[in-house]
């Protein structure tokens, strides 16, 4: 099946392209005039309210009637004063008359006939207009505000590139049935297409998500989210919110498994660096320096072919991160400096990528500087509130420097936010760190399990176990962590034990380095008596 496009007069407006074309030659349009050309000739036949029409061109930002009036001009000088007619009190209308055809699907290399775009060299996502499958009118507008929030929400992930609204609103009429996924990728040039559905019966409704890898064919992810529409508003922000919450991890691990699989001969620049990011990701947590240093030399191979690749050197302040938390290089201080430099490489580069300042964040952490860390962790949560990570470090951060008692609140809210997120192991420990800060030490003694499930050679959790279970009285258990520690992290181990951790709160440093040497058997039990 062919992408939808309409022809008036003897012009084709291509949605696929964003063009507006005349005997094969594209017309000067900006951006804003296509938009509302682009709403009113997919709704000709009917009066659309200038409202509406402000809303699909502008979206939430508040400009003035005479902007509308500006694009409205520019399009009846290059279509005819008739082209857009005012309707007095109700609004403008599309004054040609449209027919409605399929682009035929290109093939490169076919004299006269376009080549397809080409897949970005970052994770690329559409999402879909979702299908509504309500029985009530007056809920119509619901389903396209969701995938508008979805749409926007994305787009705060800065390695994806994600296609505009109105680009995937060219296949509205198909939603619900007989759209062709892959065809639509490879028109608009995506990797990963999101398609859903809306369900309003009474007080009820559900939303069902799906992402769909169009190159495979494969199915990578779905979801359904359930709720109330007692406050549609609310409603519709939370259905949104757990769509990307999930949606976003999961492309992400996709994305990794797809860049173990490709050799790195075959990847540019961003191709590399993001091969790195999904491989410091996924070995993050682990002692072995293996994960890290192939980051390293991936990344490093991408700013010799683009030193303005702000994801490398993101890469890299994320290595260095890791290699002075498990003590795994030989000089910490140069290494958090050289972490430190890269995240302002990064940040320099793109001062909107929320992973660059959550890690400018950690390192400053690392470097004891903890009124700059929890600015920068902040700050990286304003930038992109759906990213769990990034809360779930603001969580054990707030609970250790900040405000103290939002620090589990906001840790278990992470794992609300993404309950299947790869980096789950992660975001228990944060909220562990967290709980112990606040003494609960059965708390975190159970997150420290959970974070145990599921990862091999990863030595945070069992950190936390071991002190998290001197704290419960439990000096047995916290000895057979303790062991098992030493055994998976011995750099880590005597850096700790030397009285070197992440926290300049006295208070948690206390307790946290009193309980370790209890579980290693260097304090008697009473140390820890008298600091419960």
């Amino acid at each position: 099946m062919g992408a939808p496009a309409f022809q008036f007069l003897d012009v084709t407006l291509r949605p696929s392209l964003r063009q507006l074309r005349r005997g094969g030659v594209p017309l000067a349009l900006g951006s804003r005039a296509y938009d509302l050309l682009l709403h009113l000739v997919a709704h000709a036949g009917r009066v659309v309210p200038r409202d509406e029409l402000m809303q699909a061109v502008w979206g939430d930002t508040v400009v003035g009637d005479n902007n509308l009036n500006v694009q409205v001009a520019a399009l009846r000088q290059l279509l005819g004063r008739e082209a857009v007619i005012t309707v007095p009190d109700r609004g403008l209308r599309f004054g040609h008359p449209v027919r409605a055809v399929e682009e035929l699907e290109w093939v490169e290399g076919v004299e006269g006939v376009e080549e397809l775009p080409k897949l970005p060299d970052r994770p690329s996502v559409v999402v879909l207009p979702f299908a509504d499958f309500g029985a009530e009118p007056r809920w119509a507008w619901f389903a396209d505000c969701i995938v508008e929030d979805v749409t926007t929400a994305l787009s705060r992930f800065r390695d994806l590139f994600v296609v505009a609204r109105n680009s995937a609103y060219a296949w509205r009429a198909q939603a619900g049935g007989g759209r062709d996924v892959r065809g639509v990728a490879r028109v608009l040039g995506v990797r990963y297409v999101v398609e859903g559905s809306v369900r309003i019966v009474g007080p009820h409704v559900r939303a069902t998500a799906q992402l769909i890898d169009a190159v495979s064919g494969s199915h990578v992810w779905a979801e359904n989210i359930d709720g109330g529409v007692e406050d549609p508003f609310a409603m519709q922000t939370r259905i949104a919110e757990g769509i990307v919450s999930a949606l976003a991890p999961q492309i992400d691990a996709a994305e990794a498994a797809r860049m173990r699989r490709a050799p790195p001969g075959d990847l540019g620049a961003f191709g590399k660096a993001q091969a790195a990011w999904a491989v410091v990701s996924v070995g993050e947590m682990a002692f072995d320096t293996g994960p890290r240093d192939r980051a390293a030399t991936l990344a490093r191979e991408a700013l010799a072919a683009d030193a303005t690749c702000g994801l490398a050197w993101r890469v890299l302040a994320a290595v260095q991160w890791w290699h002075a938390y498990h003590g795994t290089s030989d000089d910490f201080a140069a290494t958090v400096a050289a972490g430190r430099e890269a995240a302002d490489a990064a940040i320099a580069i793109d001062a909107q990528d929320h992973h660059a300042w959550r890690q400018k964040g950690l390192l400053a952490f690392m470097a004891q500087d903890p009124s700059s860390g929890l600015e920068a962790l902040r700050h990286a949560h304003e930038l992109n509130p759906n990213c769990a990570v990034t809360l779930a470090w603001l969580g054990l951060n707030e609970a250790l420097h900040g405000e103290t008692q939002r620090g589990v609140p906001l840790a278990e809210a992470a794992l609300r936010l993404s309950p299947r997120d790869p980096a789950r192991g992660e975001m228990l420990c944060a909220l562990g760190f967290a709980q112990f800060a606040l003494r609960d030490y059965a708390g975190a003694a159970a997150s420290a399990q959970a974070a145990r499930l599921g990862m091999v050679n990863a030595a945070p959790p069992l950190v936390l176990g071991a002190i998290a279970q001197v704290g419960t009285g439990d000096l047995a258990a916290g000895a057979a962590t303790f062991a098992l520690l030493q055994q998976t992290a011995p750099a880590l181990t005597a850096a700790r034990l030397a009285g070197r951790w992440l926290s300049t709160n006295p208070d948690y440093h206390r307790r946290a380095h009193t309980f370790l040497r209890v579980a290693a058997g260097l304090a008697p039990p009473q140390a820890a008596d008298a600091l419960r």
